[in-house]
């Protein structure tokens, strides 16, 4: 019985370990843009934004979440700096074009900073 219990588990654990498999984290870079509190100091730690950006492979999607308060406008741009899709409100989707090949930039701008990461697609390796 524990040998069948114990089997159960596995196949259920690797079951949810590919579910989650469709969706990648996109790093993301961090950058100032203005000094919030005037101070001239250095800071020594990194100041932490709660943003999680993901991208799912078979929906061809990119998700973003954060604090529903946070004020920003995000962006999705080609390779040559052109806007393919633009949201205003921080949890969005947004859809990657069908048949895409390319580098895509992901663009996060608040007030006084900016959050900035790329994806690259191969139209080759899709199915």
């Amino acid at each position: 019985m524990k040998k069948l219990l114990s089997l159960f588990g596995v196949l259920i654990f690797i079951g949810c370990i590919q579910a989650h498999a469709e969706k990648r984290r996109v790093t993301m870079e961090h950058w100032q843009t203005s000094n919030v509190d005037g101070s001239t100091t250095v800071r020594r730690s990194l100041m932490r934004i709660p943003i999680d950006v993901y991208y799912d492979d078979d929906l061809r999607q990119i998700e973003i979440y954060g604090e529903e308060d946070m004020d920003v406008q995000i962006y999705l741009r080609d390779e040559n700096g052109n806007t393919i899709t633009y949201s205003s409100t921080i949890n969005t989707i947004l859809d990657v074009p069908d048949g895409y090949s390319g580098l895509l930039s992901i663009w996060i701008e608040s007030e006084n900073w900016i959050f900035t990461g790329k994806l690259l697609f191969d139209i080759s390796q899709t199915n």
